[in-house]
Parts: structure tokens; C-alpha cells; sequence
């Protein structure tokens, strides 16, 4: 039967119809958008044309992609190329360098294992399911497909085995980039789907802890001349350790009293003001520095190698008596818990407990994890409870009992901003 319309008790139909065998299988339908007889057939030949093809595959694979192909108009992508041509792709904001580099390297992870465990795929459009889940499993329960990580770093070409263990977290991260590319990629390969569409593991390690007020008085009656600038930027900014090495003049704007940069990690935007004392100890560094970063010293380092801040930032905490680092239950690797980066949990708890707007630590941070979000709401509700629990009525008579004296309230808060090592020294000529 060729194309025609269909005749009904109320006349012919508008649509062209079409209906015809193949491979002793009948095919009919409407010729959509056809508005003329020509273009009815021709709509007919293509439909013949496809079922011809599709019906001389051998394989579902092969009939999936011949459909594929005249459904989506995708082409093929390699797998070996997709990472550098999803990097072009646009996005709401440009990763750093350390960013791409570690997206690359987890790419190329999963490249690795399908070249071995399946070489026969080699384009996007032809992994499965089961292939995307073999790897995550493989990921979470004995880490990276490839152990030894080559890297270049200082101008050295350094080999890292990495641990056979990986934390939920980071496990995570190696299905999220794999996630991101075959989005970016989907119209281009013409994918009907994602494989690596799964639900995640939940975050089950330990976060990095906020210091304690006992935590930050030994740091601060303990700084030296390398961790006095660190500590004094990310305790008053909450700024990430690269973004303070890497602090130029240029980011500071003391007309305005601000500091305005791009952050390093989210490619984010921030504009953090400027406080009297951290304004004086800003305009010390300026004086005699003709760089162009406020701290020259830790830029250099941090240019060459950033893990040497982090080291010896975590060998001065240990020196103090404050443990860095826990083993997290079912794992033999340690987490650091205490380090810089504690200066933005510490910003944002002291902030919760002070009643500082959510927007507005936000716009300061840049970015706040789901995590630090939620202790920050905790913070901020204890400190609205306390607040509110001063209007409830004394019930008990509480408020007749026999009243602290001035002076000891004033000896209390004296003691509690005190040095440790003067408190000792008192205690030793005196007992009471």
C-alpha cells in the first residue's frame, strides 16, 4: 500500500498514512509533518530505508545504533578523545588547572579500564550500563583501575601509587566526573542515555573540625613568621590556603576597605571585607614589599609545591598538642580533620553562633558544603534557643539565688583570654 489519506464517516483525513512490510513484519503510521503527497512517500522511503538496515543487524547492539543514529543525528565520539572535547564545551564557570588536571587523570582512569576489560568498545555511544557499573564498583571497593599516577609537579615527573581504598567522598568524585563528560557529551555522541546515571555512596568520613577557642589561643600565642600570615588571613577571611598564598595586591582594595578575588578551587567571585586590625596588619606586609602578592615567600612555595604548606602547617598543629589527622572507622588511611582549611569551619561555626545571615557568610566563603551549611544552621539555632530561653519566666527562683560578685565574673573573663603559660606560672607561686 503506498501513502494516502484515510477515508472516515466524517471525510478524508488531513494526515498522510503510511503502511508497509518488512522483513515479514507490517510498519504503519502518520507521516508526520508531511503536507503533500511527495513528501508523504518520501517520508515512507526513509521509514523502509531504516527498517531495512535495522532488520539486517545481527546483534541488539547493532540494532540500537542504527537507531540511534537516525534518531539523535549523533556521530561517533572515542572514548580516547572525550575528556579534551568535553573540556570545550561551555560551562557556568572555568575550573582551575589543578581542577582539569585531576578530572583528566580520572578520565583517563576509566579509558584505561575499558581498553582492558573491554577493547572492543571504543566510542561513547557504546558503553553500557554494566560497563559504567563494574567500574564504580571497582573504584569503591579496590580503588583507582590504575594504581601508579604519574604526575609532573616542581618540573619533576613524580610516579604516586594510590591507596586501594577509597573514601566515599572521593569515590564519588571519580563517578561525578565520569557523569559530567557523558552529559557534555550526549547531543555530539547522540547517547540515549547515561550510564553512569547511579546512585552515589553517602559521605560517611570525617570532616574537617572547626578549632576550639582553647585551639585558637594556643595557635595565635604560638605563630611564627611562615604561619602568622596564614592563620591571621584564614581566621579573619576564611580564604583557602592557596588563595591566601597567592593573595595579590591587586585584591585588595584598601580605599574600600575589600578584598575582591576570583577563588582558586570554584573559580567563584568574592568580595570580603576588610577588618581594622587585619586593615593594619595588611598595610605592615605593604610596606618595604615591592611584589605583586602580599606574601611573597608562601606564593613561591605554594608555585613550586603546595604540599610543603600543607606539611608544615600540620607538623606546627601536631607540635601544640592538637591532633590533625583520625583513622575513620572500616579504613587503615588517616583524614585530616585539623589543618588551614579549619579556618572556614571555624569562620563559619563562630558566625552560626553570633547570628551572622547565611547569605552573607555564603557571599564570604564563595561556596559552603552541604555539611557546613548544616552545622552553621545548627550553630545559629542554639544561639536563637539561648537567646530565647533568657524570656522564659523564672520559675524556680533561680534569679534570688545569691549573685556571682563583679569581681569574680571580671577575674573569670580574664582567666579566659589569658595565656596558658602565664596561668601556669601562677599557679606555681601561688596556691589557693
Amino acid at each position: 500500500m503506498s501513502v494516502a489519506k484515510r477515508k472516515t464517516s466524517a471525510g478524508e483525513t488531513k494526515e498522510y498514512h503510511y503502511a508497509f512490510m518488512q522483513s515479514g513484519k507490517r510498519f504503519f503510521g502518520v507521516c508526520e509533518g508531511c503536507k503533500t503527497k511527495a513528501e508523504a512517500e518520501a517520508y515512507e522511503a526513509n521509514l523502509k530505508k531504516i527498517a531495512k538496515e535495522a532488520s539486517a543487524q545481527k546483534t541488539p547492539l547493532a540494532i540500537l545504533e542504527n537507531f540511534r543514529r537516525e534518531l539523535t543525528g549523533g556521530s561517533e565520539v572515542k572514548l580516547s578523545e572525550a575528556f579534551e572535547i568535553a573540556l570545550k564545551k561551555p560551562r557556568r564557570r572555568e575550573a582551575s588547572s589543578k581542577r582539569i588536571f585531576q578530572k583528566r587523570a580520572i578520565f583517563q582512569d576509566f579509558v584505561a579500564f575499558m581498553a582492558a576489560r573491554y577493547p572492543d568498545v571504543q566510542t561513547l555511544s557504546n558503553v553500557l550500563p554494566k560497563h559504567a557499573e563494574e567500574y564504580i564498583s571497582l573504584v569503591r571497593t579496590t580503588g583507582r583501575f590504575e594504581k601508579n599516577t604519574v604526575y609532573e609537579r616542581g618540573g619533576k615527573t613524580l610516579t604516586f601509587r594510590t591507596p586501594e581504598a577509597l573514601s566515599n567522598r572521593t569515590s564519588n568524585m571519580y563517578q561525578a566526573v565520569c557523569r559530567e563528560v557523558f552529559n557534555l557529551l550526549a547531543r555530539d555522541a547522540g547517547l540515549l542515555g547515561n550510564p553512569f546515571d547511579m546512585p552515589m555512596l553517602e559521605s560517611s568520613e570525617e570532616e574537617r573540625q572547626a578549632f576550639s577557642e582553647e585551639e585558637i589561643v594556643l595557635i595565635r600565642d604560638h605563630l611564627d613568621q611562615f604561619t602568622r600570615p596564614l592563620f591571621s588571613i584564614a581566621i579573619a577571611t576564611a580564604l583557602r590556603e592557596g588563595d591566601i598564598c597567592t593573595l595579590k595586591w591587586t585584591d585588595v582594595d584598601f580605599h574600600e576597605n575589600v578584598i575582591r578575588r576570583r577563588m582558586n578551587k570554584t573559580g567563584r567571585f568574592v568580595e570580603i571585607p576588610i577588618s581594622g586590625d587585619l586593615r593594619g596588619y595588611l598595610l605592615q606586609q605593604k610596606s618595604g614589599n615591592d611584589s605583586e602578592y602580599v606574601f611573597p615567600e608562601h606564593a613561591a612555595m605554594y608555585q613550586k609545591n603546595p604540599s610543603g604548606i600543607s606539611y608544615r602547617i600540620k607538623t606546627f598543629l601536631e607540635k601544640l598538642g592538637i591532633k590533625t589527622t583520625v583513622i575513620p572507622q572500616g579504613r587503615s588511611r588517616a583524614v585530616s580533620v585539623k589543618d588551614l582549611h579549619s579556618c572556614r569551619h571555624t569562620f563559619c561555626y563562630y558566625a552560626g553562633l553570633r547570628g551572622i545571615p547565611l547569605s552573607v557568610v555564603q557571599g564570604i566563603l564563595g561556596h559552603m558544603s552541604p555539611e557546613m551549611t548544616k552545622r552553621y544552621n545548627a550553630h545559629a539555632t542554639l544561639e536563637a534557643k539561648r537567646r530565647n530561653m533568657q524570656l522564659m519566666a523564672d520559675f524556680m527562683g533561680l534569679a534570688d539565688a545569691s549573685p556571682i560578685e563583679p569581681e569574680r565574673e571580671e577575674l573569670r573573663k580574664l582567666v579566659d583570654t589569658m595565656p596558658i603559660e602565664t596561668i601556669r606560672e601562677i599557679l606555681k607561686h601561688h596556691r589557693f
